[in-house]
């Protein structure tokens, strides 16, 4: 299995988006290949893709801001496709994601997992995320 830095959106790439985002969410509208292109030419994003024998298996996004308070950072967008759950997908996206952080001397990292996602939580603990006491507010503004 290769996990790596998507660097160029490609027909294959926006059609393994659009299989792999319903998986995470039903609510969520499918990204167009513009949207791709716009995230992966972002300086505060990074697509991380795990793929095997020609087929995107699983998705990361690692987003990057810097605000008063310092660097943060976020892991987003965790997907794996159903078929290749329990294989260690997921596992080697998160690490791929942590060791890229690191290398940008980034010291924390920030995600949110519905509670639901039982095996997904188990995962990052595992990797060392602990969970923090906080309230997680949105806003819909339409």
């Amino acid at each position: 299995m290769e996990i790596y830095k998507l660097l160029t959106v490609t027909d294959r790439v926006l059609n393994a988006f659009t299989s792999l985002i319903p998986q995470l969410s039903s609510s969520c509208a499918l990204p167009t290949k513009k949207n791709l292109e716009d995230i992966v030419n972002s300086n505060n994003t990074v697509l991380i893709i795990a793929e095997e024998n020609n087929e995107i298996l699983g998705t990361l996004t690692l987003v990057f801001n810097l605000i008063p308070t310092g660097h943060k950072v976020w892991i987003e967008d965790v997907v794996v496709n159903s078929s290749a759950r329990g294989k260690g997908v997921g596992e080697k996206l998160v690490q791929f994601a942590i060791d890229y952080a690191a290398d940008k001397n980034i010291d924390k990292i920030n995600l949110t997992s519905s509670p639901e996602r039982v095996a997904a939580n188990k995962l990052y603990q595992k990797l060392g995320f602990e969970s923090r006491e906080t309230n997680v507010y949105r806003l819909t503004m339409k």
